[in-house]
């Protein structure tokens, strides 16, 4: 394992491509509240599938922290608060699920749950900011995040409606803490090893980069393109966990 990690690093366009893709998620995550797995996912699995989940997470993790940084006036965490509880039990399922469950079997139930949520808010039957929804959100979150590192869809499509500042404020501090239970989880159940930390760290730079790219770009993404952005990338999650089981 070491020896095949070694050499994906040492290949210039393999490391090319991995933070270039990195770079436009991180950029898209800190723009829109959500990104990085869906768009980086599938090149870094490619390259190298020990990239899913425990380096995609790591990555995650070290973005969501900027982010929290950044929006940290806007962070409320009474807010998330239900989405956090419901992402515990999640995680708990999705790290015992891996043990006893082939990975399609995660990704056409994902692939149905995240179709039937983007159908029903364009049918006008809004999937609302309520502790309901939160506690699902974040359960599905949890489930998906720690099974495949792909954890975003279900709890943005229960912020879509909302304020632009409150979904990048507020997804990130969960995505923070999430990704922390996620990755302690797997740690305790031996899933996490140190090859996976020498994965993520030559892409932290491109963490990095796409944050500060985001600063330049921040402007110009406006309160009316979350909720297709929001589709969009629920749809190519579909599409990406889709290419994994065929």
């Amino acid at each position: 394992m070491p020896h095949m990690i070694d050499h994906m690093l040492n290949e210039p366009l393999h490391l090319f491509l991995a933070i270039t893709i990195v770079v436009i998620g991180a950029t898209l995550q800190s723009i829109s509240g959500l990104g990085l797995a869906v768009i980086a996912s599938p090149i870094l699995f490619l390259i190298e599938p020990d990239f899913l989940p425990v380096p995609i997470l790591i990555l995650g993790c070290m973005l969501s922290l900027l982010n929290c940084l950044r929006y940290y006036a806007q962070l409320r965490f009474t807010n998330i608060r239900l989405a956090l509880i419901g992402r515990i039990p999640g995680s708990v399922l999705g790290v015992n699920l891996l043990l006893l469950l082939p990975a399609s079997f995660f990704a056409y139930c994902f692939i149905i749950f995240i179709l039937l949520s983007v159908a029903l808010t364009y049918r006008h039957i809004d999937i609302t900011h309520n502790p309901r929804n939160l506690l699902l959100g974040g359960f599905f979150s949890g489930l998906m995040a720690t099974t495949t590192s792909i954890g975003g869809p279900p709890i943005s499509l229960v912020y879509q409606n909302s304020k632009l500042t409150t979904i990048r404020a507020e997804l990130s501090l969960f995505f923070l803490v999430g990704t922390i239970i996620s990755l302690l989880l797997l740690y305790i159940s031996g899933q996490f090893h140190w090859y996976h930390i020498k994965l993520a760290l030559p892409l932290t730079p491109a963490i990095l980069l796409g944050f500060l790219l985001s600063l330049a770009f921040n402007k110009h993404f406006k309160q009316v393109y979350l909720k297709p952005v929001i589709a969009v990338l629920s749809l190519l999650s579909c599409c990406i966990l889709l290419t994994r089981v065929i």
